[in-house]
């Protein structure tokens, strides 16, 4: 047996494994959810076919010969002649009782990574020769031993080499870039948040931390994704916390109150029983985006484990062969593929600030040249009115490599009306908040693109995703 032979033997005895794991317990299927085409056996790609209809569509949350069969009975044709063919129900009967369906985690990993092993063997990869090597590797180790067999072909030629300048090399067209505006990057949607940071500079990372749910996922969409539609550039959202779904309402939500001037709030996506006036302002906001939106446009990709290894090859492969410069992870948070929280105890900042260091060396002008937006919760126990890297808590040290910190907190009362504070707005007017109103006040505790010494007042409708300017302000250090 060749060596391809045997992985496509191995990717068979793991295709079996996973959907006899579908059979057993279906509410997997919304976890480990592959494409059929990704099974290579056409006897369990039609069960596995079979399984994902009836429990996604027929909403199904067990699977029994009866039902299992009056299904192919009613699609008749190819998949009636397959699943007879193999087996009907009595393959699924056998091997549901030889496997543990809570290995299917194990199953799933094994499909991808054999697949992975036979793509890059069509693509001439080294993998055949070397499969002794490669064969019990996981997906990142795998991609990390290639990275390291091609950097190595390189390492002792010019290409690799670091490049000595004389200080004034390439000024004068250093400053016709700047003239043209080059360097500045893609600008935030606000013009007061880009007044004091100047956008978003590509290899740079920008950090938005807050405390768990004030909204930094809600600053994120009003602040990136109308500047994508605008400007046509790619945008790629890497998610741990909220789904595509969640991310398509408050998009839908912003569009209605900000671009279509009507009056929605995304609760109503919860609550359901749409009136006729609240569905045409949905579709006419659908049909709004559509127009927009051309395909690659903004990306989505939700983890169901987060690591910072996994976040970055979505990033160099997006950059490599889609072009995308600017990235977010929303929300950043310690690796937990591999139960790193567990086994680092209290030096879990250790972690994600090596994390840290890991991205900012894969995205900074030397390297992909890329900008990442990266969301952060804050310490607990805020420690002032003041916001600093020092309420990161024992993980502060994470901020290091990022060019921009933003910290955001809602104003308090005090901070409205006649006796609050007073903010000057970009046409040197002074404004007061309202007392009925919400706002964020958002402090720069670094800023490689400005200054640090103001901060920027926006009122917030977060039922409504709508952020307006109002100005800046200047906090003393020591308010408390």
């Amino acid at each position: 047996m060749s060596v391809k032979e045997e992985i496509v033997a191995h990717k068979k005895l793991a295709e079996s494994q996973f959907v006899l794991s579908i059979y057993k317990n279906p509410e997997l299927v919304h976890d480990y959810e592959i494409e059929p085409t990704t099974i290579s056996d056409l006897g369990w790609r039609i069960y596995y076919y079979i399984a994902r209809d009836l429990i996604n569509h027929k909403k199904l949350v067990a699977l029994d010969s009866i039902v299992v069969e009056s299904f192919v009975k009613d699609k008749g044709g190819l998949v009636k002649e397959l699943y007879d063919k193999n087996g009907g129900w009595g393959t699924v009967a056998k091997g549901k009782k030889m496997i543990t369906e809570k290995n299917i985690e194990s199953y799933y990993a094994d499909i991808t990574r054999y697949q992975i092993a036979l793509d890059l063997i069509k693509k001439g990869f080294p993998i055949e020769q070397n499969w002794e090597q490669f064969k019990d590797m996981s997906i990142a180790d795998l991609n990390d031993a290639l990275e390291g067999e091609i950097a190595s072909t390189f390492v002792n030629s010019e290409i690799n080499e670091d490049k000595v300048f004389e200080i004034m090399d390439g000024i004068d067209e250093m400053i016709d870039e700047a003239d043209k505006g080059i360097n500045s990057g893609l600008p935030f949607a606000s013009d007061l948040l880009n007044s004091i940071q100047n956008g978003q500079v590509l290899g740079n990372i920008t950090m938005f931390a807050g405390h768990s749910g004030l909204g930094k996922t809600f600053m994120l969409l009003t602040q990136t994704i109308p500047v994508a539609l605008e400007t046509g550039e790619p945008l790629m959202i890497m998610a741990n916390e909220e789904d595509l779904q969640k991310w398509q309402r408050d998009l839908l939500t912003w569009t209605i109150n900000n671009v279509l001037k009507g009056d929605f709030k995304k609760e109503r996506f919860n609550q359901g029983a749409f009136t006729p006036k609240e569905r045409g302002l949905i579709t006419a906001a659908k049909e709004w985006i559509s127009e927009r939106i051309e395909e690659g446009l903004i990306r989505f990709v939700n983890f169901g484990v987060f690591s910072m290894d996994k976040a970055i090859r979505y990033i160099k492969k997006y950059n490599d062969f889609y072009g995308v410069k600017y990235f977010i992870i929303d929300t950043l948070k310690l690796d937990n593929d591999s139960n790193a929280a567990n086994s680092i105890g209290d030096k879990s900042w250790l972690q994600l600030q090596q994390n840290m260091v890991k991205l900012y060396n894969v995205i900074k002008p030397t390297a992909k040249n890329c900008h990442v937006l990266v969301t952060y919760q804050l310490n607990k126990s805020q420690r002032g009115r003041y916001l600093s890297q020092n309420d990161l808590g024992m993980s502060k040290n994470v901020a290091d490599v990022v060019s921009s910190l933003i910290l955001m907190r809602m104003a308090v009362e005090s901070e409205k009306g006649e006796k609050g504070l007073q903010a000057k707005t970009l046409d040197n007017k002074i404004k007061l908040m309202s007392a009925d109103r919400d706002y964020f006040i958002m402090f720069w505790d670094k800023n490689r693109q400005g200054n640090t010494s103001e901060q920027a007042v926006v009122r917030v409708d977060r039922g409504r995703n709508i952020v307006k300017d109002l100005g800046k302000v200047r906090i003393s250090q020591d308010f408390n």
